[in-house]
């Protein structure tokens, strides 16, 4: 099963993921990246701040960049009356 890596940049430089998880396939690696962006972000919010600029990169195991997800891209905004 391939492995992929979850970079964040949050606004204070790169933490970079050195253990992988293995998944199976750019999909899976996807859901991974908004849940784990979602969890990064209710973090923020427990603290009072939220900064939407932050993004994870997802890499795969021979190196290759796959995709950036901005955290913007993993949440939605409504205002229901």
């Amino acid at each position: 099963m391939p492995r992929y890596f979850f970079h964040l940049c949050n606004g204070t430089g790169l933490i970079e993921d050195e253990e992988g998880q293995e998944l199976t396939d750019e999909s899976s690696a996807r859901e991974i990246a908004i849940k784990e962006a979602r969890n990064l972000m209710s973090e923020e919010m427990r603290q009072g701040e939220l900064n939407v600029a932050s993004f994870i990169e997802v890499q795969n195991e021979r190196g290759e960049y796959l995709f950036t997800l901005p955290f913007e891209e993993a949440f939605r905004v409504t205002r229901h009356h």
